[in-house]
């Protein structure tokens, strides 16, 4: 037999077997990499099963495969001190009530909950602009939103992470800007930053900042895809009497703990309708999360 036909069997029989021992080991990952969670006809069935029920879709659902991991927490209490240390060096006053703590300035009081929430209230409030009218719905909320990263800026609570969320409008008098807590560019809802904004006047702060520990577990776990959330929120909400649209769909963390000393937080999928209600769907096991448990508001002033 030819020696160097037969070298030449044995090399392509080589490759051959590494090539098939490869496909073996690394195809489902390659499979992975190429597919799709979400079809172009699920996408159409999801839309049919929302337009059926009276919910409109206008944002884009994430179709690649998407993993997550639980996020282990705690209050930042850190970043707390670090706060109020701030405010203790420019005179505020330290005192205690139950489960609270006050530091008392001449133009805000500080209230610091066990639970980690820090609620600031400013008198006589914070002017936005001099010549600003006292009516703040003739600004968009492009304008609110640089109001309130401003204010935040020159408070010194601009934190590293923390980025605008929405507004939310309660009434002709009162708005509130949201900010949430960012990491690895997936947000925490759980952790965020409330401007409170009365007539021209930035009248109160509610801030909640959380302390990543560790993900659990090391490696990520595929999540649910968007379509199947749309699929469950749906069916628990059920038909709506007027037209809803859906105009966001974001995958991110939320928890409804919060008085504790660290507790592991899921992956979502938040689904927001008109931009002013906001809802949290398991990434894990597609359940409806509840509105987080937070302590009621804090007491005024004089309540100590």
């Amino acid at each position: 037999m030819n020696l160097g036909r037969a070298k030449s069997i044995l090399i392509v029989a080589f490759i051959g077997l590494n090539l098939f021992l490869g496909y073996q080991l690394f195809w489902p990952d390659f499979g992975r990499l190429t597919s799709v969670a979400v079809t172009t006809e699920e996408i159409s069935a999801v839309e049919s099963l929302l337009n059926d029920n009276n919910y409109y879709l206008e944002t884009s659902i994430e179709r690649g495969i998407k993993t997550s991991d639980f996020l282990k927490v705690s209050p930042d209490w850190e970043t707390l001190d670090n706060i109020l240390e701030d405010y203790i060096e420019k005179g505020a006053e330290v005192e205690s009530n139950e489960d609270l703590k006050y530091y008392r300035m001449s133009d805000k009081v500080i209230a610091l909950h066990s639970s980690g929430l820090l609620h600031i209230q400013y008198s006589p409030g914070v002017l936005l602009e001099e010549n600003l009218d006292e009516d703040n719905n003739d600004l968009n909320k492009s304008e609110l939103k640089d109001f309130a990263v401003e204010f935040l800026e020159e408070e010194d609570l601009m934190l590293q992470d923390l980025i605008y969320d929405y507004i939310d409008r309660e009434n002709d008098e009162r708005t509130v800007v949201l900010f949430k807590q960012e990491l690895d560019d997936k947000p925490i809802y759980t952790g965020h930053f409330k401007v409170i904004i009365e007539k021209d006047r930035v009248t109160s702060l509610e801030a909640y900042w959380l302390k990543p520990i560790k993900r659990i577990p090391e490696r990520e776990m595929e999540v649910i895809p968007a379509s199947e959330a749309l699929r469950n929120l749906v069916n628990k909400l059920g038909s709506s009497t007027d037209e809803r649209s859906i105009v966001e769909i974001e995958l991110g963390y939320y928890s409804e703990e919060y008085d504790a000393e660290n507790w592991e937080i899921p992956p979502v999928w938040r689904v927001a309708f008109d931009g002013n209600e906001y809802y949290y769907i398991n990434a894990f096991t597609g359940n409806l999360e509840q509105e987080p448990v937070i302590p009621e508001k804090l007491p005024d002033d004089d309540s100590s």
